[in-house]
């Protein structure tokens, strides 16, 4: 396009001519990064939720789930539910037991077998006592005197004081006896709901350990299934980004590659006079005879 009026570089009061550059890298790079795009493209333009054919699937993350210990231990802690009550219970009626009163008539059993045999020897003895009382007064003519009355009287007293004191003896024997075993029950019942709560509270410690035991190994190999499921869910997401990861490999090499450029100019020449053309083609073509006869000569 001419703007008169402004001339030209080389001659004053020409024509301005206007040119257009076009960069352009070289055909077999530009061909491959057109190619590059265009797998690019369909590889974008997939679908990633659907399974038809042709479409992307995105794996689903798995979690393991529990594993048979772990089961066996979910059932156990159930089961173990108040598995020590009974010990408890029975620990609890013990102790109950060990705080009875005493029974005052308990002594009865303890009471002598023999002891009406014990009273009948004493009132034996102080009868024969008696008539030898009696046969003395009559010796001495003193027989049905006040005297003899007294005799008979103080055999008497002692007679029962005897029996009294087999008597007590007997029942302070049993009472003893009854209390001492008493005491002894008792001792025995507290021991033993002792002993039974501390079965209580053993059972359920060491159940507690088993089903931890249990819990612990079957965590261990649910972990392991675990690590399994994300290194597989890992390696099918990467096989999954591998395409589009090699498309941004190549397109780095390309970005990196050396390329020859290419200038494509379109545009209008600027009018020159053609005498002026025809002296400069003349110049060139002289300067390059003369640089061909330096080479050859």
């Amino acid at each position: 396009m001419s703007i008169p009026g402004l001339g030209t570089p080389t001659q004053p009061g020409g024509d301005f001519a206007q040119n257009i550059q076009y960069q352009r890298e070289a055909p077999d790079i530009e061909a491959r990064k057109m190619q590059l795009m265009d797998v690019a493209a369909k590889l974008a333009g997939k679908g990633i939720t659907g399974t038809g054919t042709g479409e992307i699937q995105i794996p689903g993350q798995e979690v393991a789930g529990f594993d048979p210990l772990q089961t066996q231990g979910f059932g156990a802690a159930q089961a173990g539910v108040g598995s020590y009550m009974p010990y408890m219970q029975e620990a609890a009626a013990q102790t109950l037991g060990s705080t009875a009163q005493y029974d005052p008539n308990a002594y009865q059993a303890y009471m002598n077998p023999y002891q009406q045999e014990v009273i009948g020897g004493i009132e034996s003895q102080f009868a024969k006592m008696q008539n030898q009382a009696g046969l003395q007064a009559a010796r001495t003519g003193a027989f049905g005197t006040e005297r003899e009355g007294i005799q008979r009287a103080e055999l008497g007293i002692q007679q029962a004081e005897a029996v009294g004191q087999a008597q007590a003896m007997n029942y302070g024997q049993a009472q003893q006896q009854a209390q001492s075993q008493f005491q002894s029950q008792m001792g025995r019942q507290a021991a033993a709901g002792q002993t039974l709560a501390g079965l209580g509270m053993q059972q359920q410690q060491l159940q507690q350990g088993d089903i931890a035991g249990l819990m612990a190994a079957g965590a261990t190999k649910q972990q392991r299934e675990q690590q399994g499921a994300d290194a597989s869910y890992r390696q099918k997401l990467q096989q999954l980004y591998e395409p589009f990861q090699r498309i941004g490999f190549v397109s780095d090499i390309y970005q990196g590659a050396p390329s020859s450029g290419m200038a494509v100019t379109a545009g209008t020449t600027p009018q020159t006079n053609p005498l002026a053309q025809a002296v400069g083609a003349g110049i060139t073509g002289l300067a390059a005879y003369q640089g061909f006869q330096n080479m050859m000569g």
